[in-house]
């Protein structure tokens, strides 16, 4: 859990720390709360739930502690001066995975593009030749539809590129 992490009545910011959720039947421990997400859009097979915790209080040795610690007597270290540093050093590591998640989103998005262009440009239909020789592309109406799409996706596939290179 990412948590304000507080000692001595003093908020050192935000730190990773291991909290238990359930007792050993399962049950929720006090001020731990469990919902379901419900219906996703994608991914329904991924078990996602949204916890709050109130007031939940964990041992020292709960704080994963690469670069900050708490001593037995409550002495607060860091490697690395500041809050906003500290937060910045540890949410780096989410980073990666959010960036994987962008780029399979992505990836499904070209593809899905790439099949709808490519059946525009092969479906045909009856042109003004009166033989069905016109690719239904060529229709101001389909392009209306599918340009806008291609420009976004090759956008955003950008952004993207340029946010992985500087990661």
């Amino acid at each position: 859990v990412m948590a304000q992490l507080m000692v001595k009545g003093k908020n050192e910011g935000i730190h990773a720390i291991l909290v238990r959720m359930r007792d050993n039947n399962m049950n929720t421990m006090p001020g731990v709360t469990i919902e379901d997400m419900g219906y996703k859009m994608g991914l329904n097979g991924v078990d996602n739930a949204k916890l709050s915790f109130d007031n939940v209080r964990v041992p020292r040795e709960a704080l994963l502690n690469k670069w900050s610690d708490v001593s037995e007597d409550g002495t607060f270290t860091s490697k690395i001066d500041g809050g906003r540093q500290r937060f910045l050093t540890v949410a780096d590591q989410l980073l990666s995975g959010r960036i994987c998640i962008a780029s399979m989103a992505i990836g499904g998005a070209k593809a899905c593009i790439s099949i709808a262009v490519r059946y525009a440009a092969t479906r045909l239909t009856v042109g003004p030749t009166g033989k069905s020789d016109t690719p239904i592309l060529v229709y101001q109406l389909q392009q209306r539809a599918l340009m806008p799409l291609l420009s976004r996706i090759i956008a955003v596939n950008f952004g993207l590129d340029y946010v992985k290179d500087r990661w």
